[in-house]
C-alpha cells in the first residue's frame, strides 16, 4: 500500500504543535499568546518573587530618599491668542526637554504649583528675578523652578525660559526665536535648550541626618531651621554650619561637608550646661589675680571689720569710764569752803581705779580699731590667703579654714 507524500508531513507538523501548545496550559512555559489586556494583568504576578528566593539588594530606609533635585515648570505665560492655543504642547515639550537631562525628577504639575501657590501663582509666573522667585521655590521645595513666556517680539515669536537656581539664589534666562508657535522644531529647540539648562545647573542633593539626645533640641543649618529633636533633610552639597541648641544645654556647634548624593550622620550628645569646675589653671589665675589687686572679700565678710568694731567700743566704753572719772575728780574739792571735801575716800578710790581702767580700754581700744582699719585699707589683698596650686576650695568652709591657718584679717 502507497502511503501519500502529504499524510507524513501533517503528522510531523502536528506532533511539533502539540508539546508547545501544551506547556502554555500547563503553566506559562511556552509562547504567551494572550493579548495586551490579560498580559498587563498577569503580569504583576509573573513579577512576584517567591518567599524566600534570591537576594534583596535594596538600600532599605535611604534609598526612600531621592537626592535628585526638584524640578517644577511653574507654567507658560501666553498673551496672543495664537501662543495660548499651543500652551499645551508647550508645556509638554519644555517639560520634557528637562526630564531628557537625567539630572531632575518633578516635584509638582503646573496644576499643583497653582494649587499649592494660591493667591501668589499669578505673581510668581510673570516673575523674572530672583527676588520674587526665592519665596515660591521655597514654598513649593523646588530646587530648580521655571517659568516661561511665549510671545511676539521684534524678532518673531519668541519663548524665554526663566530658571531660578535656589542652591546659589541666580535666574538664567534662556531665548529661543521661530517663525510659528505650531513649529514643532521650534518647540524642540526650545526644550533642548532647557534640557542643556538642566544639566549645568542640577547638582544632587546631600542627606544630613543629625541624631540628638534632647527630643526638644532645635537643629539648624545657618539661618534655616531644619526641625527639633532628631532630624534629617535635603540639602545643597558644601559646608555648612550646624547648630544644635536646647534651653538648659550647652549649645553645639560643627562645620559638616556635604558631598553631591552622599549621605552624612552626626551624632550630638548635648550635657546640661552649668559653671566649669576650677582646674589647676584656674586656682592659680584667680590667686594672681588677687595679689595683683583684683577682686577682693567684701569689707563685710573680712574678720578685720568686726575687730574694728569691737575696738572702737572697747575705746567707747574707756572714753565714758574716763569721763565719769573726772566728774568724781571735779567734786573732790572744797566747793562750798567749810572746809570739807563733797566725795567720800572711797569714791576717790574707785575713780582713781576707773581712770586707770578707762586709759586702758582706750589705748587697748583705739590700737585694735586702728590696726584693723589699717589693715581693711592698707593691705585689702591678703583678705584671703593663696591657696597651694590644684586645690579647689569651695564655699564658706574655705573661708574658716584661711581664717584659722592664715590668721588674716
Amino acid at each position: 500500500m502507497r502511503i501519500p507524500a502529504l499524510l507524513p508531513v501533517a503528522v510531523l507538523a502536528l506532533a511539533l504543535w502539540a508539546p508547545p501548545a501544551r506547556s502554555q496550559e500547563q503553566g506559562g512555559l511556552g509562547l504567551d499568546l494572550s493579548s495586551e489586556t490579560s498580559s498587563s494583568e498577569s503580569a504583576p504576578q509573573e513579577q512576584q518573587p517567591a518567599p524566600g528566593m534570591g537576594l534583596d539588594l535594596r538600600e532599605g530606609e535611604e534609598s526612600a530618599v531621592s537626592l535628585t533635585p526638584r524640578f517644577i515648570l511653574l507654567g507658560l505665560e501666553t498673551p496672543e491668542r495664537a501662543g495660548s492655543q499651543q500652551a499645551t504642547a508647550w508645556l509638554r515639550e519644555l517639560a520634557k526637554g528637562a526630564m531628557s537631562s537625567g539630572m531632575v525628577e518633578f516635584a509638582a504639575t503646573p496644576k499643583q504649583a497653582r494649587e499649592r501657590l494660591e493667591a501668589g501663582y499669578e505673581a510668581a509666573l510673570s516673575c523674572a528675578q530672583a527676588s520674587c522667585m526665592t519665596e515660591p521655590a521655597e514654598q513649593l521645595d523646588a530646587d530648580l523652578l521655571t517659568t516661561a513666556r511665549l510671545s511676539l517680539e521684534d524678532a518673531g515669536w519668541t519663548l524665554r525660559a526663566w530658571t531660578y537656581d535656589r542652591d546659589r539664589g541666580v535666574v538664567h534666562e534662556d531665548v529661543v526665536s521661530g517663525r510659528n508657535p505650531k513649529d514643532e522644531a521650534f518647540q524642540k529647540e526650545a526644550a533642548t535648550k532647557l534640557g542643556h539648562r538642566m544639566m549645568a545647573l542640577a547638582r544632587p542633593r546631600a542627606l544630613l541626618k543629625v541624631s540628638v539626645n534632647v527630643p526638644t533640641a532645635v537643629v539648624k543649618v545657618g539661618e534655616r531651621i531644619l526641625g527639633v529633636g532628631s532630624v534629617e533633610a535635603r540639602l545643597a552639597p558644601g559646608t555648612v554650619q550646624l547648630e544644635v541648641s536646647a534651653d538648659e544645654y550647652a549649645s553645639f556647634t560643627k562645620a559638616v561637608v556635604l558631598k553631591p548624593g552622599a549621605r552624612e550622620e552626626v551624632q550630638v550628645r548635648m550635657e546640661i550646661s552649668g559653671p566649669a569646675p576650677e582646674g589647676p589653671e584656674d586656682g592659680v589665675a584667680r590667686v594672681s589675680s588677687k595679689r595683683r589687686g583684683g577682686a577682693s572679700t567684701p569689707i563685710y565678710k573680712r574678720p578685720a571689720f568686726y575687730t574694728a568694731l569691737v575696738g572702737l567700743a572697747v575705746a567707747g566704753a574707756g572714753a565714758v569710764m574716763s569721763m565719769s572719772a573726772k566728774d568724781v575728780e571735779k567734786r573732790a574739792t572744797d566747793t562750798n569752803g567749810d572746809g570739807i571735801i563733797d566725795v567720800t575716800r572711797k569714791e576717790m578710790l574707785d575713780a582713781k581705779s576707773q581712770a586707770n581702767l578707762a586709759a586702758g580700754l582706750l589705748i587697748g581700744g583705739g590700737a585694735v580699731a586702728a590696726g584693723s582699719v589699717t589693715w581693711l585699707l592698707v593691705i585689702p589683698s591678703r583678705s584671703e590667703p593663696a591657696a597651694p596650686v590644684g586645690t579647689v576650695s569651695a564655699g564658706g568652709a574655705s573661708t574658716a579654714v584661711h581664717v584659722v591657718v592664715g590668721g588674716s584679717f
